[in-house]
């Protein structure tokens, strides 16, 4: 009785906070109750977690539930903050939540039948088989973290898990043992490279915002993963032993199919298929897309400006609402660049530092201004761009968007760039083939393929498995969403700019760098839940904390520093750890007690290695 009431007393909170919005649209008592108590960023994150733990920890109520609720809780908080109408605040939780079902959704229905053939069919059994055979039942737990670790780097977390997942499934039938242990060495692995080794976009834009070169950011951030994996491993085992976690069917009827013996398994080829085909594919997608995006072909060249003299008095008679006015003077540039671009060059020298700061100009986020370039034809290209979203695009991207605008507003003085290179071909022509949700639907066929030949059944039969499969995937894309909506809201309450607002003007030398940038992507983390924003965010911070000074050390080690500290404190309002709990089969406690402090762990260590690696190879200057 006492977890019911308590449950009607959070849900009446969430009406009043709906009638308060009513009343305050009819101007009844709302514009006194505004006035009166203020919900800063942190005090409406902090009433979302302590809802979200309240529901389904104390009160046991389904996850989904709980966390379409607390979203919408805090999304009334948002607009009783801000004026907006109860209605408005209800879409947002909607649109939040159909974004993050659209990003997951397919990936997961596929993987989930991936998962469940792959069982079904004896593929995971094969696979198993064959690993332990090569390393023994005692380092199995290794071999799947090894297989995380490396398949994390060009394809995403979520994804790797999903297909993980069944070799750590049929691995315990197996051994009868050591269930957690093996979930647990998926995640060090795949989340480890996540967050430190690029092409993953996370590290791949926090490298760029630094200024790091890419190669450097996957040695680096590998030598970081490493021995922060290592440990993960041995946190894994000691979490298991402590706390050992039955494995739970995940369907009514998923041991349906009575074991294979060795020589009825599909052969080794067959059954890596569903594994190997994906990863072939988003890997050479993103090989092609990261070799493509190297040339950067939007960056300006000193043969591509047809008279330096006259695009320097351009510069130097610019008004500020004018395109050239929007270069020379963007918050890109240091002064010294402004005059470079003022005065034409009269050295090769002189050219390079001159074609040099056009190029950082073009990074600029807010290079485009509709009153300056009111007379301009706008490029298709920069038109799309500019509606995509500005925080996780790459600078090539951002490049290529401010270019093409430059190009449109000056075609005398710069010649137009040309984007479509070969290997900006062969990239595209791998869009379709490379993408996520292709990829794992081409897998899911390979996997429904193996285990109608294998079982020998008929469509029909094959179909009814599928259909079992997908009904409890959906309940996993249903909690994931849910998950991301609650994330949106609290990044909503602008909780990002509130923390940077705190570490703004904060002076850090030597060490104290390192703490810092791990410290303000830690708090981005465990307020909004996603590590790419997170990332993406502090990154950006620590390159104006910088102000474009050279620490004692390379600047590679601030963006590792910053990547670890992304894994800090993942908990609901993260959809891995939505996969994790589901996926694995896990409960929203179990995950607390060994997700939660894995990654935590990880974070840890990826620091103390960073720190421990700065002080011995510096590589400063």
């Amino acid at each position: 009785m006492k977890r019911l009431a308590a449950c009607l007393g959070l849900f009446s909170l969430v009406i009043f906070s709906g009638d308060v919005f009513a009343a305050e649209s009819v101007g009844d008592v709302g514009a006194q109750t505004a006035e009166s108590i203020s919900m800063t960023p942190i005090w409406m994150v902090l009433a979302g977690i302590v809802s979200v733990l309240a529901m389904i920890i104390g009160l046991k109520l389904n996850a989904f539930l709980a966390l379409i609720i607390s979203a919408l809780f805090v999304s009334l908080l948002i607009g009783f903050q801000s004026g907006d109408d109860a209605g408005s605040r209800m879409e947002a939780v909607v649109s939040a939540f159909g974004g993050s079902a659209g990003g997951v959704g397919i990936v997961i229905a596929m993987a989930a039948i991936i998962g469940k053939c792959m069982l079904d069919s004896g593929s995971a059994d094969r696979i198993v088989r064959t690993a332990v055979g090569v390393t023994g039942e005692k380092k199995a737990s290794l071999g799947l973290m090894v297989s995380g670790f490396i398949l994390a780097v060009p394809v995403f977390f979520d994804t790797v898990f999903y297909l993980l997942v069944p070799l750590a499934r049929s691995l315990h039938k197996r051994t009868q043992a050591n269930y957690l242990r093996y979930l647990m060495a998926i995640a060090t692995g795949g989340a480890i490279t996540h967050t430190l080794v690029p092409p993953t976009p996370g590290p791949l834009l926090v490298s760029a915002i630094l200024g790091v070169d890419i190669g450097m950011m996957m040695a680096v951030g590998a030598a970081v993963a490493i021995p922060s994996a290592i440990l993960g491993l041995i946190f894994s085992i000691v979490v298991d032993k402590k706390m050992p976690v039955p494995m739970r069917p995940l369907g009514a009827n998923e041991d349906k199919h009575e074991p294979l013996a060795e020589e009825q398994l599909p052969s080794l080829w067959a059954s890596m298929l569903p594994v190997i085909l994906p990863v072939a594919l988003i890997g050479a997608g993103t090989l092609a897309t990261t070799l493509a995006d190297k040339e950067d072909r939007a960056a300006v060249t000193a043969a591509d400006i047809e008279s330096f003299e006259l695009l320097s008095e351009k510069f130097a008679d610019a008004s500020a609402l004018s395109p050239a006015g929007r270069m020379v003077n963007s918050s890109k540039l240091t002064d010294e660049q402004r005059e470079t671009l003022k005065a034409p060059p009269t050295t090769p020298e002189q050219e390079a530092l001159f074609v040099a700061a056009m190029n950082d100009a073009l990074l600029d986020p807010d290079f485009y201004d509709a009153d300056a370039f009111d007379d301009v034809e706008i490029p298709e290209v920069s038109s799309e761009l500019m509606a995509a979203n500005q925080l996780r695009m790459k600078p090539v991207d951002r490049r290529r968007m401010n270019r093409a605008l430059f190009d449109s507003a000056y075609p005398e003085l710069l010649a137009a760039h040309r984007w479509d290179s070969s290997m900006r071909k062969t990239a595209n022509s791998l869009g379709l083939w490379s993408n996520p949700n292709f990829a794992l639907l081409l897998a899911a066929l390979s996997a429904i393929l193996t285990f109608k030949i294998v079982r020998q059944l008929s469509w029909r039969e094959v179909g009814v498995d599928v259909e079992e499969s997908l009904m409890s995937g959906g309940v996993i894309i249903l909690i994931t969403a849910a998950g991301g909506a609650f994330g949106a809201m609290l990044s909503g309450t602008n909780i990002a700019s509130t923390i940077q607002q705190f570490f703004e003007g904060r002076e850090a030398a030597g060490l104290a760098i390192l703490l810092l940038a791990w410290s303000i992507s830690a708090v981005l983390k465990v307020a909004q839940g996603s590590s790419t924003v997170a990332m993406i965010i502090g990154a950006g911070m620590m390159a104006a904390i910088l102000g474009g000074q050279q620490p004692p050390f390379h600047l590679v080690y601030v963006a590792t520093a910053v990547g670890s500290g992304s894994l800090m404190g993942s908990w609901m309002n993260d959809s891995g750890f939505w996969v994790f709990t589901k996926m694995g089969g896990l409960t929203e406690s179990e995950s607390l007690r060994s997700w939660t402090p894995l990654l935590a762990t990880l974070s840890i260590g990826g620091l103390v290695t960073t720190i421990i690696l700065s002080q011995i190879v510096p590589m400063a200057g």
